[in-house]
């Protein structure tokens, strides 16, 4: 394990800024398509749209964006407004998973065939003050996902606390995450269709660095060496978290990044396939809210 009071923080510039169509971006993530063509996904918490784009790299070339209306595609339950969607992510085939704050919910979507997959319930069992944190119609809830193996799911929770949450089907034993457990890359995730319920099998408390470099949850994404990554608004930081045992625990970073002056809430978190993180903003005008930032962080060569 990492020993988190020796970890150096380090500084990330801006490199690139683009345009999404979208306010109040919430989320970002890449996707490869049935094509095996690569695109950026962005998604926003005001309306139920989703927008696509071949990734950015960096030349000045436009970005051409497609918009997808969501509460199009069939089986969803999305509304047309305040649709509360914090997170983004995608698995091997293409299917994107768009995680609700509240209602505590996903729908797992195939964009080719313009349907939802899998309608999921995400739910907290116990009477433990947690459980009634995620309970409560005022808490903060799911902020950033990863899809983990076996049909399991990370969840970031914002604040109030901030923690990670791992959901599995009812019974399941909690997998945790290193970079050996992460979904294969080009992997389904394999999770039934129709209606679901995942229910929390652990839960992973931050320590007092990780706490200290990052004051709230805004995102979570795996990078290409294979490992977590976690984003905070409130400290404009990005911060390498260390391997997850199964069962739950203590989350510890093992490096963390910060960023300034990018004039916008960083919501989105998702990285180029050269380990530079690519962060989206969450801004009421749909202009100049998505930023390269250099260094790489995230390269093969791993920690």
């Amino acid at each position: 394990m990492a020993k988190s009071a020796k970890t150096k923080i380090g500084r990330l510039r801006v490199e690139r800024v683009e345009d999404v169509p979208l306010r109040e971006v919430s989320g970002i993530c890449l996707r490869r398509g049935r094509n095996r063509k690569m695109s950026l996904v962005a998604i926003g918490d005001d309306a139920a749209h989703l927008a696509l784009t071949s990734l950015p790299g960096k030349t000045n070339r436009k970005l051409d964006w497609r918009i997808v209306d969501l509460t199009r595609l069939s089986g969803s339950k999305l509304p047309k407004r305040d649709a509360q969607i914090e997170a983004v992510c995608a698995d091997g085939c293409g299917r994107v998973l768009l995680l609700q704050e509240a209602p505590p919910r996903a729908e797992l979507v195939d964009l080719d065939a313009s349907r939802v997959v899998a309608s999921i319930t995400l739910r907290f069992e116990g009477r433990s003050e947690l459980a009634r944190s995620w309970l409560s119609p005022d808490s903060s809830r799911g902020e950033g996902a990863v899809l983990l193996p076996g049909g399991h799911l990370l969840i970031a929770k914002e604040k109030d606390p901030a923690v990670l949450i791992e959901f599995g089907p009812r019974g399941a034993r909690s997998r945790g995450l290193k970079r050996s457990n992460a979904l294969p890359d080009g992997a389904e995730w394999p999770v039934a269709g129709g209606k679901q319920t995942l229910v929390a099998c652990a839960v992973w408390v931050p320590d007092k660095t990780l706490t200290k470099t990052c004051a709230d949850f805004s995102d979570l994404e795996i990078g290409p060496d294979g490992l977590l990554y976690l984003l905070s608004d409130k400290s404009a930081a990005i911060a390498r978290i260390d391997d997850l045992a199964p069962g739950g625990g203590s989350a510890s970073l093992t490096k963390a990044w910060r960023f300034r002056g990018l004039g916008g809430k960083p919501e989105g978190l998702a990285f180029t396939a050269g380990g530079s993180a690519v962060v989206a903003l969450d801004k009421r005008k749909p202009r100049r809210n998505l930023v390269l930032l250099e260094p790489a962080i995230a390269a093969l060569k791993g920690r």
